[in-house]
C-alpha cells in the first residue's frame, strides 16, 4: 500500500507571496478574461432585456386649519359637556393611503395604457385574473399596496407618495387617482362629522332655549311679585340669582346659534381637504432598470471571482487533493 499523505504535510503552506499571486493570476489571464467577459456581456443583455419602469410622485402638505369647533368646545366646557376638538388626520394619512376604502376605487377606475388605449382597470392592466373575482381583487390590492411607497415626514408631517410602472403616464395617472380617493375619503369623513356636529348643535339649541325661556319666564314672575325689590337685601340676591341664569343660557344660546350656521355651512362646503402641493407626473427619465450599475457590479464580481478562484485553486488545490486521497484511504 502507498503510503497516504500525513495531515501534518497537507497542512504546511508556504508564506503569501505577492510574486507569486501575480505570476499565477498572469498565468491564468485568459481564463480569467474569458470568464469575466462572459459574465458581463450576459449582464449587458439582462440589463437590455429587463423592462424599463418610470416613477410618479405626489407630495401633500399638512393640514393647517385649525380646529372648526375650537368656540363650541370651549362654550361645552363651560356647559359642563365635551364634545373634543377635531383632529388633524396628517399623521394617519399613510394609514389611509393603502387602505380598501381608498384603493379599491383606484382600482377599478379606467386608465388608459399602450396595451388598453380604449381604458382598462388595473386588474386588466396587471393581467390579474382568477375564476373567483374576489381573489383576483385581493391579489390586486395586494400588488398596489406592495407597489405603492409611502412616506411621512415626522418634522414637516409632508406625505410623499410615489409609484414604479412601466409607462409614465400610467404611473402620473394612478398615484394622481390614490391622491384624488384620499382627499374624497377625508372630505366625506368631515362632511359626516359636521352633520354630527350640527346635529348635536341643533339639540343642544331646542334644550337651551327651553332654559332660556324657563329663566326668563321666572325672572318675569319674580318682578311681577315682588314690587319692592329693593327694600329687600334677600329679595335683591334672588332678583341677582335669576338674572344670572337668563344670561348664562342667553350666552350659550347666542354661541349656539351662532355655532349652528357656520355647522351648516361646513356641511354642504365642497372643497378640496388634502393639500397636494406636487401632483405626480409622467417621468422623462426611466427609474429602473440601472443598467450602468448592474454592468459594473457584474464585471467587478466576474473579475474578482475569477481571479479569486484561480489564486485559491493553486494555493489550496494539492491541501484539497491530499485531504480528498487521505479521507479515501481511511474509509477503504
Amino acid at each position: 500500500m502507498e503510503d497516504s499523505p500525513s495531515l501534518e504535510t497537507v497542512s504546511k503552506q508556504p508564506p503569501f507571496d505577492y510574486e507569486e499571486l501575480f505570476s499565477v493570476l498572469w498565468g491564468s489571464r485568459k481564463f480569467i478574461g474569458m470568464i469575466t467577459a462572459s459574465v458581463t456581456v450576459v449582464a449587458i443583455i439582462i440589463s437590455l432585456l429587463l423592462p424599463k419602469s418610470y416613477r410618479s410622485t405626489v407630495v401633500i402638505l399638512p393640514e393647517t386649519n385649525q380646529s372648526k369647533l375650537s368656540g363650541l368646545s370651549n362654550l361645552a366646557s363651560l356647559a359642563g359637556v365635551n364634545v373634543g376638538t377635531e383632529v388633524s388626520l396628517s399623521r394617519l394619512y399613510p394609514t389611509i393611503v393603502t387602505s380598501e376604502a381608498v384603493l379599491k376605487n383606484v382600482i377599478y377606475q379606467k386608465y388608459r395604457t399602450k396595451l388598453f388605449p380604449d381604458s382598462a382597470d388595473l386588474l386588466k392592466i396587471w393581467d390579474i385574473s382568477d375564476k373567483d373575482p374576489q381573489l383576483a381583487y385581493e391579489a390586486m390590492l395586494k400588488s398596489l399596496r406592495d407597489g405603492l411607497e409611502v412616506s411621512l415626514d415626522n418634522k414637516t408631517s409632508v406625505l410623499t407618495i410615489s409609484l414604479l410602472t412601466q409607462e409614465p403616464q400610467l404611473s402620473a395617472d394612478i398615484i394622481n387617482a390614490v391622491a384624488s380617493e384620499l382627499d374624497l375619503f377625508v372630505r366625506t369623513k368631515r362632511t359626516t362629522n359636521a352633520s354630527e356636529q350640527r346635529k348635536w348643535i341643533e339639540e343642544r339649541l331646542k334644550e337651551v332655549k327651553v332654559d332660556l325661556e324657563k329663566s326668563e319666564n321666572a325672572l318675569k314672575d319674580f318682578r311681577e311679585n315682588n314690587r319692592r325689590v329693593s327694600d329687600s337685601p334677600q329679595l335683591l340676591l334672588e332678583q341677582e340669582r335669576f338674572i344670572r341664569e337668563v344670561q348664562i343660557n342667553s350666552t350659550l344660546y347666542t354661541e349656539l346659534k351662532r355655532q349652528y350656521e357656520l355647522a351648516k355651512i361646513d356641511e354642504i362646503k365642497n372643497i378640496p381637504i388634502v393639500n397636494i402641493m406636487d401632483s405626480g407626473r409622467p417621468a422623462a427619465l426611466k427609474e429602473k432598470p440601472k443598467r450602468g450599475i448592474i454592468v459594473s457590479i457584474s464585471f467587478l464580481l466576474s473579475l474578482f471571482g475569477s481571479m479569486g478562484f484561480v489564486y485559491l485553486k493553486h494555493r489550496y488545490g494539492e491541501k484539497i487533493t491530499a485531504v480528498r486521497s487521505f479521507l479515501k484511504l481511511r474509509l477503504t
